[in-house]
């Protein structure tokens, strides 16, 4: 199955998790991007080029925990729940999440809250390879 990291009990996660919990940050803003194939990185092995992009714009100012977080990206990502989406959403609460470390990949299962859609809260999962957290640099 894996390791699995929750954000608050973290147990050696990766350096671009958020230890403390994003419990009460928004989502502000999602972007998705996918790239061409770029046949130069292909080296027989999929794991080696990027795919696509998922960028989550967090505004972590009510955060009752980490409120360091600014952005997330998610690198050669797929979306497991697929009956649930986070475009054209105007703000979604973070609530809880679980990362799950496979090896080759990570498993994130984010338990969200949107008041201005039905139901309220939803979890959105998603598979990807590796994933990057911007910060500011000084917040309380």
């Amino acid at each position: 199955m894996g390791k699995i990291y929750t954000s608050a009990y973290p147990d050696c996660p990766p350096e671009w998790y958020w230890t403390s919990g994003l419990h009460d940050a928004c989502i502000e803003g999602v972007e998705a991007f996918e790239f061409p194939f770029d046949y130069g990185q292909f080296t027989k092995n999929k794991y080696k080029y990027q795919r696509n992009l998922l960028v989550l714009k967090i505004n972590a100012n009510g955060a009752l925990y980490d409120r360091t977080v600014r952005e997330i990206r998610f690198f050669n990502y797929t979306v497991l729940t697929d009956h649930i989406s986070l475009k054209d959403r105007k703000k979604i609460w973070w609530l809880s999440d679980t990362l799950t470390d496979h090896g080759k990949y990570y498993t994130l299962k984010m338990e969200l809250q949107d008041f201005e859609s039905y139901p309220e809260d939803f979890t959105f999962e998603i598979q990807f390879e590796r994933a990057e957290t911007e910060r500011y640099n000084h917040r309380k």
